[in-house]
């Protein structure tokens, strides 16, 4: 089953940073923001999400946070957003 998250990071090593993000953009997560994705996940992906946290984040300065959502229906509170940028893909490639 898949459900919605979005996934921001604070970090300030810009290597981290950038490996950071192909990491999430390789797991189907779209970049809403800069450091701000959004995308439909496994239970299994929330868990390599949490370990890449944990490869790329240091504890003493960097910050990082994955929350569930629901863009898709509920746009009311945002700006410059349509329902069209969170749309459910189509179909899912498993691989």
């Amino acid at each position: 089953m898949y459900s919605q998250v979005i996934v921001s990071y604070d970090i300030e090593d810009n290597k981290n940073r950038k490996k950071l993000f192909e990491e999430l953009k390789d797991l189907g997560l779209y970049p809403i923001q800069k450091s701000v994705f959004w995308g439909y996940v496994m239970i299994s992906e929330k868990q390599i999400i949490k370990r890449l946290f944990k490869k790329y984040c240091d504890t003493k300065v960097d910050k990082a946070f994955m929350t569930n959502a629901n863009l898709d229906k509920d746009l009311n509170n945002s700006f410059g957003y349509d329902e069209d940028d969170f749309k459910h893909p189509e179909s899912f490639e498993i691989i």
